[in-house]
C-alpha cells in the first residue's frame, strides 16, 4: 500500500494555486491520472519520486517512509524505489539495447534483465543503439529497464504519446502483460481514452491541483460525456485537437473542424 498527503505551491495553467492531492495505492494495482494540461500530474509524479519537494507532505510504502515533511525525512530519488518513464524513452545512446538495461541491472540478476529482454520482444534488436530503434522499441527498452530493479512503484508520465496508434496498441499490449505478471503498482499520467481503457483499474481526475474525481474504472465506463472548451488545428502533426475538461484528444478526420466549443462530447471508454 502506498499513501500520499501533498501540499505545493505551483502555477496551474489558470493561474497560481496550490497542489493538495490526498490518495492511497493498491499494491499491485494501476491507476490512470487524467486530467487538462497543467492541472498538476507531471508535478504529482515527481513529488512522488522525489524530484520535486512538497512544502508539506507525507508519503508511506508499505512501512517504509519515503518522505515526512514534519519528521524531516526526504529520501533522495535514487534511495526511493520507482521506475520512471517519461514520453521521451531517456536511453543512453552510446549503449547498446542489452548494455541500457543491465546498467541499472542489479549485481547477478543478469537472469532478470534476459527475462524482461524476452517479455518486451527485444531479444532481436539487444546488440543494436537506440538510434536504430523506433519509438516504440525504445520505450519498450525504458519499460525494461524501468523494471529490471523490481520498482515498488512504476510512473508512467505519457508513454504512447509520441508514437503511432500501432505503436502504441503494442505498447500497451507489452505493458499490460508485465503488469499483470510482476503486479509493479503503477501510476500512469495519459490524455488518451486508449490507454485508460485498456490498462487501468482506477482512474483519479486532477483539475487545478485538486482531486476532482476518484473511481474505479468500471464506473468511469459508464460517464455520459463531457463539453469541449476548446477546438484547434495543430499543423505540425496535422490533427484537429479537442481539449475537454480532463482530456485533450486527436483526429485527422476532418469532421471534427466541424465541432465547437460547448458541444457535448459522449466519450465511450
Amino acid at each position: 500500500m502506498i499513501t500520499a498527503h501533498l501540499k505545493m505551491a505551483r502555477l496551474f495553467a489558470e493561474g497560481a494555486g496550490e497542489l493538495h492531492v490526498q490518495f492511497e495505492l493498491a499494491s499491485g494495482s494501476l491507476t490512470a491520472l487524467v486530467g487538462p494540461s497543467g492541472s498538476g500530474k507531471t508535478t504529482l509524479l515527481r513529488l512522488l519520486s522525489g524530484l520535486e519537494t512538497p512544502i508539506q507532505g507525507r508519503i508511506q510504502v508499505d512501512d517504509t517512509i519515503w518522505l515526512d515533511s514534519q519528521q524531516n525525512v526526504n529520501l533522495r530519488p535514487q534511495l526511493r524505489s520507482v521506475g520512471y518513464i517519461f514520453q521521451d524513452a531517456a536511453l543512453f545512446p552510446n549503449l547498446t539495447v542489452r548494455e541500457n538495461i543491465l546498467f541499472v541491472t542489479p549485481k547477478g540478476e543478469t537472469g532478470r534483465a534476459d527475462e524482461l529482454i524476452s517479455a518486451t520482444g527485444l531479444g532481436p534488436f539487444v546488440h543494436k543503439k537506440p538510434t536504430a530503434l523506433s519509438g516504440g522499441q525504445q520505450q519498450r527498452v525504458a519499460l525494461a529497464r524501468a523494471l529490471v530493479r523490481r520498482p515498488r512503484l512504476l510512473l508512467l508520465d505519457e508513454p504512447f504519446a509520441a508514437l503511432d496508434e500501432e505503436a502504441a496498441r503494442q505498447l500497451r499490449e507489452v505493458l499490460l502483460g508485465l503488469h499483470r505478471a510482476w503486479k509493479t503498482t503503477t501510476l500512469l499520467v495519459s490524455h488518451h481514452p486508449d490507454d485508460v481503457q485498456a490498462l487501468a483499474d482506477r482512474v483519479i481526475r486532477l483539475s487545478q491541483g485538486q482531486i476532482v474525481t476518484d473511481q474505479p474504472h468500471e464506473v468511469i465506463r459508464q460517464a455520459q460525456g463531457e463539453q469541449i472548451e476548446r477546438v484547434w488545428y495543430d499543423q505540425t502533426h496535422q490533427q484537429w485537437v479537442i481539449q475537454t475538461a480532463t482530456f485533450q484528444l486527436r483526429s485527422a478526420n476532418p469532421a471534427w473542424g466541424q465541432l465547437s466549443v460547448g458541444t457535448f462530447l459522449n466519450l465511450s471508454w
